[in-house]
């Protein structure tokens, strides 16, 4: 019988406002290249805006559930989100953006993954872009207990066209009841998480419940994923890690003070240029 990889921790989360943070700094040992897990929801009919502000050295990715995000970015793009779409910026070595949420029937919902851009190459360093993904575009692969979408990277040979720079892969897995699901990453994908949006589940007779993530050990070992009586919905991430420092200053991450400077200049001349412009 294949081995499944452990649980080492399961955390609940720090609830601020309508969102939810799930990776902080202390984590990052066990969660590079992740760095930020948020999950947002409101239940109310009001707009939700995001004024400009800057990243560096990140991809920053976003998922709507539930709504539509309108989204402005220095590349630049305009993009609008629909429940379902991926949306990835790669911020490089500065960009600024501004983001309005806009729910469906008074609720929204979405989910924001970022990743550190690596050092080599200098691509932490590299020119901003920003991408959409459409839900049609995205592979739904469906058995007769589960249905798994295939976010980013791949899943038993089906691929996202979603292009990052991170080797990863990022899953959305709904599950009936009485059911197992089970994935085997590439080998060096050892960094990897669980995150339960409903239901009940379980993981190496670890017990999961809703908006809980459970870290997974190091390890090429499968990850396995069983309901009893109740279905579930959940994300599974798995990466390889980065050997790189990781220097923050909350909003940008990267492998220098010396980058991390400049690029704090590139976005101060950016929000500057939006200033002029208003």
């Amino acid at each position: 019988m294949q081995k499944s990889r452990q649980l080492t921790h399961i955390r609940h989360g720090i609830k601020t406002g309508t969102t939810t943070s799930f990776i902080h700094e202390q984590d990052f040992p066990a969660t590079n290249p992740f760095v930020l897990w948020e999950h947002f929801t409101s239940k109310n009919n009001t707009r939700h805006n995001l004024n400009f502000h800057g990243h560096s050295g990140i991809e920053a990715v976003s998922y709507p559930v539930i709504g539509t995000i309108s989204h402005h970015d220095s590349t630049p793009q305009h993009h609008t989100i629909q429940s379902g779409d991926i949306h990835v910026m790669t911020s490089g070595k500065g960009v600024i953006h501004k983001s309005t949420v806009l729910p469906l029937q008074s609720t929204s919902e979405s989910i924001q993954l970022w990743t550190v851009l690596p050092a080599a190459d200098n691509i932490e360093m590299c020119q901003p872009s920003s991408q959409l993904i459409t839900k049609n575009q995205l592979p739904l692969i469906e058995d007769n207990h589960s249905a798994t979408k295939v976010l980013i990277g791949s899943y038993h040979h089906h691929h996202s066209p979603v292009i990052c720079h991170c080797n990863l892969i990022l899953l959305d897995i709904i599950m009936t009841s009485y059911s197992s699901w089970c994935f085997t990453p590439p080998q060096q994908h050892l960094s990897s998480f669980i995150y339960l949006k409903s239901g009940i589940a379980y993981s190496a007779n670890n017990k999961l419940t809703p908006l809980q993530m459970g870290l997974f050990e190091s390890s090429p070992n499968a990850i396995t994923i069983t309901t009893t009586n109740q279905s579930s919905r959940f994300f599974i991430a798995c990466a390889i890690p980065l050997k790189q420092k990781m220097i923050t200053n909350q909003h940008s991450f990267h492998s220098s003070v010396n980058n991390l400077n400049k690029s704090k200049t590139t976005i101060s001349k950016l929000i500057s240029t939006i200033k002029t412009s208003n």
